[in-house]
C-alpha cells in the first residue's frame, strides 16, 4: 500500500466549500484515499487518517472549531 501525502489531504480540505466534523473529514479521507491508507508528512511516517489530522491541528495547518475543521494554512515549502 502506497502512503498519502498530508498535502493531499490539506488540499482536499482547503476545497471544501464549508467546515466538516472530524468524523466526516475522516470519512471523507477514507472515501477519497481508501479505509486502510496510511499518511506520511516531511517529518512523520506510518499515520493513521486521525493521527494526521490531529498533528496539522496541534502544528496549526487546521483549527477545529464548533463547526468543523477548517483549513488555515501551510508554510510548509517543501513540495
Amino acid at each position: 500500500m502506497e502512503s498519502v501525502h498530508g498535502h493531499n489531504v490539506l488540499n482536499m480540505i482547503r476545497e471544501q466549500e464549508a467546515a466538516l466534523s472530524k468524523e466526516a473529514l475522516l470519512a471523507a479521507m477514507s472515501a477519497e484515499f481508501g479505509e486502510e491508507a496510511r499518511y506520511h508528512t516531511c517529518s512523520a511516517q506510518e499515520l493513521t487518517a486521525a493521527e494526521l489530522v490531529d498533528q496539522f491541528v496541534g502544528k496549526g495547518k487546521l483549527i477545529e472549531t464548533r463547526e468543523g475543521i477548517q483549513y488555515i494554512g501551510c508554510n510548509c515549502h517543501c513540495h
